[in-house]
């Protein structure tokens, strides 16, 4: 994607705590894979037989690949043959050049080795209305570790005074604190007691993203009451409910962790099974045949630190939407046809779009966001390192997101 022509710091937002009853609610927000050290390859996409010219797209039964050649999406980056799981429609990301962006790791990594903490600001024992000077939409990010950790916008952490989604992708650097974006997921908490255990205002990292509806009106829509809105949508259409209103009643829930894996699973045999195999850069899911998400990264190993991840979350947002399905009284059904045309028309509309805003984050990466018809889109890139303050940043994610 092409660079901004101008910088939009986004402004801080310093709301206090949310939901609950006779406290005041934040206005609406303006604002374990181990370490690894990428390397750059290539190689060629997966191969898959052209169509007939002015054939029509042939029905994909469940698991089933569906027929077509792939289709350039932006750079040399392709989309892959669709594979259906019921109504999950999930589609190869490859590269053939790919970039070195130097060695990271992930937060859910750094956080197992205790190299990283994710803490409230003000974190401390008060439960007052102030919180001990703790925010709603901002966290800290403290990064011990010999190497920079990257955490991804709509990442679900878990504790402090009341679970939040991350608001935007940085990029800590190693021996890095920083401030972080964050929108409250958890309507009804403002305690540092959480399931009658002591948070401390620490957080831990769930390994799924928020449904891409309530990830689209943090990270784009910048709207915390949007937020508590999507997800209490969620919440109502898999019929779980929690006191405090966390997007955990979902998230957490036996029933949907067991149905979460097994979905799961059967997508990361596929995409295990795409060859050759570091090739992949990513995938672009659809459900109940709409498109709803595109990610790529710099390369397959960046990838392979978040593949579980967002494997989860697709899986997640079809097992929502098969619930709001079922609850209207229609049968479930599998998706109708995803053709990688229409993956690749969904990026190039958003990535032809004008620019809006270029977020300069207090961390080594600098977002550049779009919004079209069709959705949103957000570029993650490393900021030139002070020493070559005129070097070309370099790519390290593209994503685009249904509106």
């Amino acid at each position: 994607m092409g660079r901004a022509l101008g910088r939009f710091a986004l402004a801080a937002v310093t709301c206090i705590a949310c939901g609950r009853s006779g406290q005041n609610r934040p206005p609406e927000a303006i604002a374990s894979p181990p370490s690894v050290s990428v390397a750059s390859g290539s190689g060629p996409g997966p191969q898959a037989q052209p169509a007939a010219a002015g054939a029509a797209p042939a029905e994909a039964a469940p698991g089933a690949a569906t027929p077509g050649a792939p289709l350039a999406a932006a750079d040399d980056h392709e989309i892959g043959a669709a594979k259906a799981f019921g109504n999950l429609t999930v589609l190869a990301v490859t590269s053939k050049s790919q970039e070195d962006i130097g060695p990271i790791t992930s937060l859910e990594d750094a956080l197992a080795k205790k190299t990283a903490t994710v803490h409230e600001i003000g974190a401390g024992d008060g439960d007052g209305a102030a919180g001990g000077g703790a925010q709603v939409n901002s966290l800290v990010i403290e990064n011990h570790g010999s190497v920079p950790l990257y955490v991804l916008a709509g990442t679900i952490v878990k504790g402090g005074r009341q679970d939040r989604q991350i608001g935007d992708d940085f990029i800590v650097g190693a021996n890095q604190t920083v401030p972080v974006d964050a929108f409250c997921v958890e309507h009804g908490r403002w305690t540092t007691n959480r399931d009658g255990v002591a948070t401390a205002g620490q957080f831990g990292v769930v390994g799924v993203l928020t449904d891409s509806h309530v990830r689209a009106a943090g990270q784009y829509q910048r709207s915390q009451g949007e937020v508590w809105s999507k997800v209490a949508e969620v919440n109502a259409a898999n019929k779980k409910e929690a006191s405090s209103g966390t997007l955990m009643a979902t998230v957490g829930s036996e029933d949907i962790v067991r149905e979460r894996a097994a979905l799961a699973e059967k997508v990361q045999g596929y995409l295990k099974s795409v060859a050759p195999s570091e090739s992949v850069v990513g995938f672009a899911y659809a459900v109940d045949g709409n498109v709803r998400s595109v990610r790529w990264f710099a390369n397959h190993k960046v990838f392979e630190l978040f593949r579980s991840t967002l494997v989860n979350t697709a899986a997640m947002d079809a097992i929502t939407a098969n619930a709001v399905t079922v609850a209207s009284g229609k049968p479930a059904a599998p998706s109708p046809p995803v053709a990688p045309a229409s993956v690749s028309k969904f990026v190039k509309d958003i990535q032809d779009s004008k620019l809006q805003e270029e977020r300069s984050t207090p961390a080594l990466n600098v977002n550049d966001v779009r919004q079209s018809g069709a959705g949103y889109g957000s570029s993650t890139m490393l900021k030139a390192p002070s020493a070559h303050p005129a070097a070309k940043p370099k790519a390290v994610s593209s994503d685009f997101t249904h509106l």
